[in-house]
């Protein structure tokens, strides 16, 4: 493990006890709607904090990423997110700073230079391998698809610019595919989930992948009230209602289902981002569930005992990856 790693590794388990001393990689951003948006505007986190990229840029500006000691990339994950948190910036300067607008739209740019085709649509490949899921590059991720949706509807809003917005209605495609076919859907008990790592091993279901693609299809919704973008998002709240309960475990939440009923402890960061995830899904679909869960996982946090045993199993009783 390389050292930037380590210090990773290491913030995550400070940031148990101190989530306010939190790395770049692990920083909080808290659900920032009260209430459901009418019009296409701010993110539904907080991703200011994602604007202050720690790493390399390219010779174009955009963020470059390196996992686990692989090659430096251009990752749409973290290209998003730190457009996003550009944006949030954008937002309350009230639109008025030029340096940032153009900052976001060399993002949304990037988007446009680098898709690629996936059935009849368009998607972003990331170059990570997780041979240990069966991942080899490329392959493309649900999560990376809506937060470039997120990313390119604003900007389409921003600069009026109708290829931005073509470009995310075409990122829609593979929503309907499944991951054998070269989409996104995997199914877990029979639920249809839209899979952040699309591994032909088995179904995954990352809880916050799920949810981050959900908020790109609901910015499409709201940009230009896509019919297909609703049938998408409301298959996918469907799912999204069905398989929470899989993923609380009584005092914590389980990162992903991939080796279900083994419990794969999220770390305190994910298990704070999926709550207030369901806190702006409450909001987006006025879902009591969401409310519930999201309430519920966040009083998981504030007790010292349960957060304590998340880690010590998160820490020592960890269990391998299963095929």
């Amino acid at each position: 493990m390389k050292i930037n790693d380590w210090k990773n590794y290491i913030n995550k388990v400070f940031v148990f006890y101190s989530p306010d001393k939190a790395g770049y990689w692990n920083s909080v951003t808290p659900c920032c709607i009260s209430e459901r948006p009418q019009n296409l505007g701010r993110y539904y986190l907080d991703f200011s904090s994602k604007s202050e990229y720690p790493d390399n840029f390219s010779d174009e500006g955009i963020p470059l990423y390196s996992f686990r000691g692989q090659q430096c990339i251009e990752h749409p994950i973290p290209i998003a997110q730190y457009g996003l948190g550009v944006y949030e910036l954008l937002k309350k300067s009230k639109s008025s700073d030029e340096i940032l607008q153009n900052n976001f739209l060399r993002i949304a740019a990037w988007f446009v230079k680098t898709q690629i085709d996936v059935k009849e649509g368009k998607s972003w490949y990331i170059y990570n391998e997780y041979p240990e899921y069966g991942l080899t590059y490329p392959w493309i991720s649900a999560m990376a698809q809506g937060e470039a949706i997120s990313v390119l509807t604003r900007a389409a809003l921003l600069s009026k610019n109708n290829n931005f917005e073509e470009l995310a209605v075409k990122a829609l495609v593979p929503f309907e595919y499944e991951v054998k076919d070269g989409g996104f859907i995997n199914y877990f008990k029979s639920i249809p989930v839209y899979e952040e790592f699309t591994t032909p091993v088995k179904t995954m279901a990352v809880l916050n992948g799920f949810i981050f693609s959900l908020f790109g299809i609901y910015d499409l919704i709201l940009l230009n009230n896509n019919r297909e973008a609703q049938n998408i998002f409301d298959r996918g709240v469907d799912s999204l209602k069905k398989i929470l309960p899989y993923f609380d475990i009584d005092y914590w939440t389980r990162y992903y289902l991939y080796d279900y009923p083994q419990k794969y402890y999220s770390s305190f960061t994910y298990h704070i981002l999926v709550a207030e995830q369901l806190k702006a899904m409450f909001y987006l679909t006025n879902e009591n569930q969401f409310k519930i869960y999201s309430e519920k996982w966040t009083d998981y946090s504030k007790s010292f005992i349960k957060k304590t045993r998340a880690l010590l199993g998160k820490l020592f009783f960890a269990n391998k990856v299963t095929s």
